[in-house]
C-alpha cells in the first residue's frame, strides 16, 4: 500500500491535482504528504486532503499560498492530536524535527 506522496517543489502541483488524489481511493492510505514548496496550491488543498484519515505527516513549509490558519485548522479536524513546528509542518507532537 502507498503510504506516503512526495511532491517537493513540483511547479504543478495545484489545488485541481489534489482533489484528483483526493477522489483516489489510495488516498486512504497515506499516512505522509510533502507538498513542502509548492507555490501554487491553496487552503483549499488543505480542505480536499481531509480525506486522508491516516495522515500523521503533512509538510507544506514554503507554500506560499497556504495560510498557517489553515494548518491550524487541518490538524484539529482529526481525533489525534497534530502540532505544528517551522510554521507549516505539521506533525505528531511526539516526533521531534530535525532540518
Amino acid at each position: 500500500a502507498v503510504v506516503s506522496t512526495q511532491s517537493t517543489g513540483n511547479p504543478n502541483m495545484n489545488d485541481r491535482v489534489v482533489d484528483l488524489l483526493t477522489q483516489s481511493p489510495l488516498i486512504y492510505s497515506l499516512t505522509m504528504l510533502d507538498f513542502s514548496g509548492c507555490a501554487h496550491l491553496t487552503d483549499k488543498s488543505l480542505v480536499m486532503l481531509k480525506k486522508c484519515y491516516d495522515v500523521n505527516w503533512v509538510d507544506l513549509r514554503s507554500c506560499k499560498e497556504i495560510t498557517r490558519g489553515a494548518c491550524v485548522r487541518f490538524a484539529h479536524s482529526f481525533k489525534k492530536e497534530l502540532s505544528i513546528t517551522e510554521d507549516k509542518l505539521i506533525h505528531p507532537p511526539s516526533v521531534e524535527v530535525y532540518t
